[in-house]
């Protein structure tokens, strides 16, 4: 149980995002004016289009009110389920110890402390394969989780690309330069709560 993956690193580490690219009007799009992504009509003007835009996975990540539900109840389960394998494993170590002192103090004999030696063997054993089961369900919990976040992102990128404006979205893992003016993070990030508050009842 010692590996908790930071939800918003794995997310954001090489995630390359493209959008669907209409070739007819790809040579068009790309001389088109750049809309600022801060003025709030930037991803819904039809009258200026960029064809490329960028958008900051880990901000969105951190912002995004389902991956911190998400995140915070994934590490208060890992952390209850560490918790309680951690008392087993002390409980075990402890019994073993005291089998071993009961032993050499001649406080049971060697035909007991032989089946007990075994019954602990058993239990260690049993622990073990316990941890890794549990191991391997949290493997899978992040793996869903991570799922989750990248479909709602490219939701939100396909309802704001609604009109193919954008022939390629990239994250900015991937750009070592590029104008704020590509930045479509925060309409991206604002439908993005919007849906998921809309979705609970908020």
């Amino acid at each position: 149980m010692k590996y908790l993956i930071n939800i918003v690193c794995v997310v954001a580490i090489g995630t390359f995002f493209s959008c669907k690219t209409d070739k007819a009007e790809q040579s068009a799009q790309s001389e088109q004016t750049p809309v600022s992504a801060n003025d709030s009509s930037a991803c819904k003007s039809t009258t200026s289009q960029v064809s490329i835009a960028y958008i900051a996975v880990d901000s969105v990540m951190r912002n995004y009110d389902y991956a911190t539900k998400r995140n915070k109840d994934y590490s208060e389960a890992f952390e209850r389920e560490a918790t309680r394998l951690e008392q087993q494993m002390n409980k075990i170590q402890q019994d073993m110890q005291n089998l071993q002192l009961q032993h050499q103090q001649g406080l049971i004999t060697t035909r007991d402390a032989e089946a007990k030696g075994a019954d602990l063997k058993r239990r260690y054993e049993s622990f073990m394969k316990t941890q890794q089961q549990k191991e391997a369900e949290f493997q899978q919990t992040e793996m869903a989780i991570l799922t989750e976040l990248q479909d709602s992102l490219n939701v939100a990128i396909k309802l704001i690309n609604h009109d193919n404006r954008f022939k390629m979205v990239l994250s900015n893992v991937a750009v070592l330069y590029a104008e704020e003016q590509l930045n479509i993070t925060e309409p991206i990030l604002k439908l993005m709560n919007e849906r998921y508050n809309k979705s609970i009842g908020r």
